[in-house]
């Protein structure tokens, strides 16, 4: 009796073993896939977006297209052309209308676009071609409007294990990153933008570093004056209210709940 139950608990064990087995295997293999059809797209994506193009169209010709793919009534106010978009994301957009940007930071893998959808989740587990992907995408705080001046316009995307989507920010944990690595490019679809970086640190959701509203100009100095104390490493660029910033966020595995977070200062268009 003894030895029946036995053999019939260790049959159960190498049942339970194998089950895992078979699981982890398939749960691994579909994680590679997932992560294969992504790099694939998005170096799809990067071939329209640096492609030579001599199409100029402006916002009111995209609106009409958009119009045309969703069947929605136009009023005429919103055929009146506005700020012209930039060839580089003529195709991008026919694509997906939610993208608003490109990101891009020389010598790092992070080359994609920004999209921005009406809250802070979609593009948590959605790519650019709005597919159910862990990876997501960058994308913009929805509370950001990228058409006018903001103070502080916010960027997240996950930390991939495979160092793709914002990895390569903990680049900027490194002393020499941060004093060698400054520029960002974040281009909108009006114009290009160059931001230098002069604050990086790891935190948690406790410190609110993605504030979008200020209080008063000296409410807004007094972040700044809070987000470059926190910096890992001093740096010289000064910042002042009258100054845009650009966030960059992802997650950290210092600790639980950890974030990675860069700071920015508008330069100028180049």
């Amino acid at each position: 009796m003894r030895l029946m139950l036995a053999r019939l608990l260790r049959t159960g064990v190498l049942a339970v073993a194998a089950f895992g087995l078979i699981w982890s295997i398939s749960h691994l293999a579909a994680y590679w896939q997932e992560n294969h059809d992504s790099k694939l797209m998005n170096g799809e994506v990067r071939s329209l977006y640096y492609q030579d193009s001599a199409n100029a169209m402006n916002l009111n010709e995209v609106n009409k297209q958009l119009v045309a793919v969703n069947g929605l009534p136009v009023a005429p106010k919103d055929m009146v052309a506005v700020r012209p978009v930039q060839p580089k994301f003529v195709d991008l957009l026919k694509q997906n209308e939610d993208i608003v940007g490109w990101l891009h930071i020389a010598d790092t893998e992070i080359d994609y676009p920004v999209l921005q959808a009406k809250d802070n989740e979609y593009y948590l587990h959605h790519d650019v071609n709005k597919n159910t992907n862990r990876a997501g995408s960058i994308f913009v705080d929805y509370r950001n409007t990228l058409s006018a001046a903001t103070r502080n316009t916010i960027l997240y995307g996950h930390h991939m294990k495979n160092g793709t989507m914002l990895a390569d920010l903990l680049q900027y944990a490194s002393r020499w990153n941060f004093e060698n690595k400054k520029i960002i490019h974040f281009d909108t679809l009006a114009g290009d933008q160059q931001w230098i970086i002069f604050s990086a640190y790891t935190t948690d959701p406790t410190f609110d570093y993605i504030r979008t509203d200020f209080l008063s100009d000296e409410d807004y100095q007094q972040f700044l004056n809070d987000i470059k104390a926190k910096s890992r490493y001093p740096s010289a660029v000064e910042v002042k209210y009258t100054d845009s910033i650009l966030t960059l966020s992802t997650c950290a595995y210092a600790y639980p709940d950890a974030r990675f977070v860069v700071h920015a200062k508008l330069l100028a268009s180049p």
